[in-house]
């Protein structure tokens, strides 16, 4: 939406407020709502509401599922093949339950680099988008995706502004256990790590196809941690609360 729309609507609703005080305050409060319109109506402001859903499982629909739909690359049978696939097609076993909601807002200021709207605009989308699943990723742990390490000396991954960093931010590291007696795969804690402030990674929609350069002037294509010992690549890691 242009900002425009919203800033005439808060100046309006100041100039009505001001209208009931003495007319010392009144004339104050009508020049602060001028200056406030004149700051805040540029450019476009991009709003994602993003409504977070998970698949209903448990062992009963797994047990369903597994007996009646699955198939896979050795079933040689054209026949079984078709005949699950349909009967899946068909299903009303499965169910989605709600998790939550997170908003964020993007704001596109005046064009100083000669872009027009439609990109700008199309930018912050993609961007407000972004933003909104980093905030869901933090708020409920279902959604918190784990992140493969890239290298453990220096400790670094391929995270970055996308998800969400800025400087300071807590990882756990995880391996990967599968479990003979149950036969499930497990995430044993191993280290905590601490994303560096000078070297993160900028993956931002529209940010460039070069690697960044910030913080020190350093090159960055990926994002640098402290902390962490004997680590290596491929571990993963996920965040949490500093």
């Amino acid at each position: 939406v242009p900002n425009e729309v919203v800033a005439a609507a808060i100046r309006t609703a100041a100039l009505a407020a001001s209208a009931k005080l003495n007319p010392l305050a009144q004339k104050a409060a009508e020049k602060a709502a001028d200056i406030l319109y004149e700051k805040t109506k540029e450019g476009y402001s991009v709003w994602t509401i993003s409504y977070l859903y998970r698949l209903k499982w448990n062992d009963s629909v797994q047990s369903i599922f597994y007996n009646n739909y699955w198939v896979d690359s050795t079933e040689k049978d054209a026949k079984k093949i078709a005949d699950r696939k349909a009967a899946f097609e068909k299903s009303d076993l499965f169910g989605m339950e709600y998790v939550g909601k997170e908003m964020n807002a993007y704001l596109i200021m005046p064009n100083k680099d000669n872009k027009t709207d439609e990109k700008l605009i199309a930018r912050a989308t993609v961007r407000s988008v972004e933003g909104v699943f980093s905030k869901l990723q933090k708020k409920f742990e279902v959604f918190k995706p784990k992140f493969p390490l890239f290298s453990g000396d220096p400790v670094a991954a391929k995270i970055g502004r996308k998800e969400g960093l800025e400087g300071g931010e807590k990882f756990e590291v995880l391996d990967q256990i599968y479990d003979e007696k149950t036969g499930r795969t497990r995430y044993d804690r191993v280290g905590t790590i601490t994303v560096d402030s000078d070297k993160i990674w900028d993956n931002r929609f529209g940010a460039g196809e070069e690697p960044q350069k910030e913080g020190k002037g350093e090159v960055v294509d990926k994002t640098y941690f402290k902390g962490g010992k004997k680590l290596y690549a491929g571990q993963l890691i996920r965040q949490i609360k500093n």
